[in-house]
Protein backbone atom coordinates (compact mmCIF):
# COMPACT_ATOMS: atom_id res chain seq x y z
CA UNK A 1 0.00 0.00 0.00
CA UNK A 2 1.28 3.22 -1.04
CA UNK A 3 1.32 5.97 1.25
CA UNK A 4 0.26 9.56 0.47
CA UNK A 5 2.85 11.16 1.16
CA UNK A 6 1.76 14.65 -0.33
CA UNK A 7 -1.50 14.66 1.42
CA UNK A 8 0.04 13.81 4.63
CA UNK A 9 2.36 16.42 4.44
CA UNK A 10 -0.19 18.81 3.68
CA UNK A 11 -2.20 17.55 6.40
CA UNK A 12 0.88 18.23 9.10
CA UNK A 13 0.83 21.86 7.70
CA UNK A 14 -2.34 22.17 9.75
CA UNK A 15 -2.50 23.77 13.82
CA UNK A 16 -5.23 20.66 14.35
CA UNK A 17 -3.52 17.91 13.30
CA UNK A 18 -1.27 17.78 16.65
CA UNK A 19 -2.63 14.13 17.12
CA UNK A 20 -1.76 12.77 13.87
CA UNK A 21 1.65 14.36 14.06
CA UNK A 22 1.52 12.02 17.43
CA UNK A 23 0.38 9.06 15.96
CA UNK A 24 2.77 9.21 13.04
CA UNK A 25 5.97 9.66 15.14
CA UNK A 26 5.13 6.69 17.66
CA UNK A 27 4.60 4.52 14.27
CA UNK A 28 7.81 5.67 12.74
CA UNK A 29 9.60 4.30 16.17
CA UNK A 30 7.64 1.40 16.06
CA UNK A 31 7.84 0.39 12.27
CA UNK A 32 11.29 0.65 12.95
CA UNK A 33 11.44 -1.62 16.21
CA UNK A 34 12.06 -5.40 15.32
CA UNK A 35 9.58 -6.52 18.30
CA UNK A 36 6.40 -4.59 16.59
CA UNK A 37 5.53 -7.38 15.03
CA UNK A 38 2.85 -8.08 12.14
CA UNK A 39 0.37 -9.01 14.72
CA UNK A 40 0.91 -6.05 16.29
CA UNK A 41 0.78 -3.83 13.00
CA UNK A 42 -2.54 -5.57 12.57
CA UNK A 43 -3.96 -4.68 15.87
CA UNK A 44 -3.14 -1.35 15.28
CA UNK A 45 -4.81 -1.11 12.07
CA UNK A 46 -7.74 -2.84 13.87
CA UNK A 47 -7.55 0.16 16.98
CA UNK A 48 -7.30 2.82 14.02
CA UNK A 49 -10.59 1.47 12.56
CA UNK A 50 -12.59 1.14 15.47
CA UNK A 51 -15.46 4.30 16.91
CA UNK A 52 -13.67 3.68 20.12
CA UNK A 53 -11.11 2.01 22.16
CA UNK A 54 -12.38 -0.19 25.25
CA UNK A 55 -11.43 1.52 28.38
CA UNK A 56 -9.98 -1.87 29.90
CA UNK A 57 -7.34 -1.53 26.59
CA UNK A 58 -6.87 2.18 27.05
CA UNK A 59 -6.25 1.55 31.03
CA UNK A 60 -3.71 -1.21 30.15
CA UNK A 61 -2.18 0.72 27.47
CA UNK A 62 -1.50 3.49 30.06
CA UNK A 63 -0.10 1.31 32.64
CA UNK A 64 2.10 -0.08 30.40
CA UNK A 65 3.13 3.21 28.66
CA UNK A 66 3.91 4.63 32.20
CA UNK A 67 6.55 1.16 32.88
CA UNK A 68 7.74 1.67 29.36
CA UNK A 69 8.69 5.43 30.39
CA UNK A 70 9.92 4.73 33.88
CA UNK A 71 12.60 2.02 31.91
CA UNK A 72 13.50 4.92 29.59
CA UNK A 73 14.02 7.34 32.95
CA UNK A 74 16.32 4.83 34.14
CA UNK A 75 17.97 3.87 31.14
CA UNK A 76 18.97 7.91 30.59
CA UNK A 77 19.66 8.16 34.03
CA UNK A 78 22.15 5.20 33.79
CA UNK A 79 23.59 6.34 30.60
CA UNK A 80 24.27 10.01 32.50
CA UNK A 81 25.74 8.58 35.44
CA UNK A 82 27.75 6.73 33.69
CA UNK A 83 29.30 10.20 31.94
CA UNK A 84 29.12 12.09 35.44
CA UNK A 85 30.66 10.01 37.77
CA UNK A 86 34.05 9.21 35.88
CA UNK A 87 34.21 13.35 35.59
CA UNK A 88 33.58 13.21 39.19
CA UNK A 89 35.84 10.72 40.60
CA UNK A 90 39.28 12.06 38.57
CA UNK A 91 41.32 14.07 41.21
CA UNK A 92 40.65 17.70 40.22
CA UNK A 93 43.75 20.14 40.34
CA UNK A 94 44.00 23.34 42.20
CA UNK A 95 44.16 26.41 39.94
CA UNK A 96 47.55 27.77 39.72
CA UNK A 97 48.77 31.05 38.35
CA UNK A 98 51.21 31.15 36.48
CA UNK A 99 53.72 33.62 37.94
CA UNK A 100 55.60 35.14 35.16
CA UNK A 101 59.18 34.61 34.24
CA UNK A 102 61.63 37.12 35.19
CA UNK A 103 64.80 37.38 33.38
CA UNK A 104 67.51 39.88 34.65
CA UNK A 105 69.49 41.40 31.76
CA UNK A 106 72.73 42.96 32.71
CA UNK A 107 73.86 45.65 30.47
CA UNK A 108 77.82 44.98 29.86
CA UNK A 109 78.40 47.98 27.74
CA UNK A 110 80.77 50.43 29.74
CA UNK A 111 79.93 54.17 29.05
Amino acid sequence: MKLPTNELLLALRSPTSGWLATLVCALDEAVRDPDFSEHHRALARQLLEASAIPASVSTAAEERLSHFERAVAETQDNLLAAIVQPARTQPSQPAVTARPKLTLVVNSVAA
